[in-house]
């Protein structure tokens, strides 16, 4: 694939999401610099060629083109652009900086003592709503309000110190916008993200985190993008060691672009592309675009148009599923209507309304009414839904919009995207085989669908291997989540072993035994956090339970049967184990999906 698999579809979205964004932004978020030769000129507007060129290729094919896989000359890019119709330009910014390779910037996460798991999940993770903050930000409101149109913002802080030039002082006073951060602990790199801002509150940090035992706040203030935790956490030691830095890691290091780029081959790739930066979305839905009102719009499908056609509901329906899989596979959000045609007609042939045929071209189409979705690459026409030859002519573009996009990341709201699809539209379809077939069999079970033999399933012998005598054995590969075994024995020990469902202490070999149960399952599409609130202390029979979306944990803190709504008793705790609700809130939408799978 190559730029010659551009489409002018591809280009208007790549445009659309740049003027979004912000050139400079967008070029950060991709990975490209700025134009040195050529210049795309659209409605008045200059666009970066090469960078719109690599990302129109994501939009027109699913795969970006990075800035190291083409040139922009005049004959690359620029003859591909003016052969799509698009006017390219020499360049008009030789006054802006030239981009600078980034540093990396190595942060420890902190431990239990300093709140830093439950500081990554609070203000990285999960994001802080900066209409919390809105009192306390003066001048920083509208910066990042407009780095994060979501209103969700990604913040991590530094304490001062008193040293002059320490490793901690440098690393305050010389990291810059666009270097990589690295987050570090028990001896692991667990996730990385891109620098989109740098500011000093105290105000801002005190709301965000407290402060620690000193009464002293994380003052120093990164505001993230790109955040991306790895599914496998990177031992440090190799890359410590070849940046010059002690191990383990004790402060805030940071290291040149230079010796940044000597150990990017032991650092995992970044995503293809790289997780989504909040963006407003298209004119229609309002920027400050809200879970609950993603929720709602998803809801009130019927009520935007043809609200007496419940073929169209259906099938709109089905075509928002299969785009909430996209995401949670962590593929592009628009797709080029040939896609889109070939996933979403079988699921409309099979899962639509019996003896109607299926027309995919309307979903792709009428979509746009929800306020989510956004079609580019051909002229709108509200009244007309286009047939599918000039579709297949014209080759637009559609998916989800960018801000509806950036809400399902966060896996909660995805799950409640697809309960609510499913509870309103899809009652009496096989819900469990359409969830398996557009890729979210995962929710099925609490632990969702792990990594190659994590679930410890064996593979079945074939009839060579059978034999008289001892099993047969199978070389195989394979790869495995990194799980905390020091938290697994910390939830243990602070119950005693006892389940904190029905209170029972087993022993085995004269030993107690007990099972840590995570609440998010690590798996896919839960992809919950290892660590201490979101663990459970169970018995074998109640974790299988948990796990199997036969119980629950209510609001109250009452353990429930999922069929039936049967009482088994409190949920047993410690004054030291802190669950974290919304874990358990998740869970308990799992339970939901449950129920109407089972109908």
């Amino acid at each position: 694939m190559g730029l010659g698999d551009v489409t002018r579809a591809g280009v208007l979205a790549a445009v659309a999401e740049c003027q979004q964004l912000g050139r400079e932004a967008f070029r950060r978020r991709y990975g490209f610099g700025r134009a040195k030769t050529y210049e795309l000129v659209w409605n008045g507007n200059r666009y970066d060629s090469k960078a719109i060129a690599g990302v129109a290729h994501l939009y027109s094919v699913g795969s970006l083109l990075s800035a190291d896989d083409f040139s922009g000359g005049a004959r690359t890019v620029a003859h591909r652009l003016r052969t799509l119709g698009f006017t390219v330009e020499d360049s008009a910014v030789a006054d802006e900086p030239e981009q600078v390779a980034p540093q990396i910037v190595l942060q420890p996460r902190g431990g239990s003592r300093d709140r830093g798991p439950q500081n990554f999940a609070k203000s990285v993770r999960q994001g802080v709503p900066i209409g919390d903050l809105k009192d306390v930000l003066g001048e920083q409101a509208d910066v990042l309000t407009a780095l994060y149109p979501d209103g969700i913002a990604r913040l991590w802080g530094s304490t001062p110190t008193r040293q002059v030039n320490n490793e901690k002082v440098r690393a305050l006073r010389d990291r810059r916008v666009g270097d990589d951060v690295f987050f570090y602990a028990e001896n692991h790199f667990l996730a990385r993200a891109r620098i989109l801002h740098l500011f000093d509150s105290p105000h801002v940090a005190r709301r965000v985190w407290g402060t620690d035992e000193d009464n002293a706040t994380w003052e120093h203030i990164m505001a993230l993008g790109e955040v991306e935790e790895f599914s496998t956490r990177v031992p440090a030691a190799p890359i410590l060691r070849r940046l010059d830095v002690r191990v383990p890691l004790r402060s805030l290091t940071l290291r040149s672009a230079e010796k940044y780029r000597h150990v990017a081959h032991l650092l995992p790739e970044r995503r293809q592309p790289v997780l989504p930066q909040p963006s407003t979305s298209c004119p229609s839905v309002p920027s400050q675009l809200t879970a609950a009102d993603l929720l709602d719009r998803i809801g009130s499908l019927g009520t935007r148009r043809h609200s007496e056609d419940t073929a169209s509901d259906r099938h709109r329906s089905l075509a928002l599923l299969w785009a909430v899989s996209r995401i949670a596979a962590g593929e592009p959000r628009l797709a080029p209507w040939s896609s889109f045609r070939a996933d979403v007609d079988p699921l409309l042939t099979e899962f639509g309304v019996p003896g109607l045929k299926a027309v995919p071209a309307s979903p792709f189409w009428d979509l746009q009414d929800s306020g989510l979705w956004e079609v580019h690459g051909i002229e709108s026409d509200a009244d007309s839904v286009p047939r599918a030859e000039v579709l297949d002519e014209v080759r637009p573009v559609a998916g989800l919009t960018q801000a509806s996009a950036e809400l399902l990341q966060n896996p909660l709201t995805r799950l409640e995207a697809v309960v609510n699809l499913c509870s309103t539209y899809l009652d009496d379809v096989d819900q469990r085989a359409l969830l398996s077939r557009v890729g979210l069999a995962g929710y099925a079970t609490a632990d969702g669908v792990l990594d190659e033999d994590e679930g410890g399933h064996g593979q079945e012998i074939t009839d060579e291997e059978r034999a008289t005598g001892p099993t047969a054995r199978r070389d195989s590969t394979s790869s495995r989540l990194v799980r905390n075994t020091l938290i697994v024995k910390q939830v243990k020990d602070m119950h005693g072993h006892a389940c904190q469902v029905c209170g029972t202490r087993l022993q085995y070999m004269r030993r107690p035994y007990s099972q840590a149960a995570h609440i998010r399952g690590l798996g896919s599409p839960h992809d919950g956090p290892d660590e201490l609130p979101n663990l459970l202390c169970l018995c074998p029979n109640h974790h299988v339970l948990f796990d199997g979306l036969e119980i629950y944990v209510d609001v109250d803190g009452m353990v429930r049967q999922t069929h039936g709504g049967d009482i088994l008793g409190h949920l047993r705790r410690h004054v030291d184990h802190r669950i974290d609700e919304a874990y358990l809130q998740y869970h308990r939408t799992l339970c939901e999906l449950s129920r109407l799978t089972k109908k």
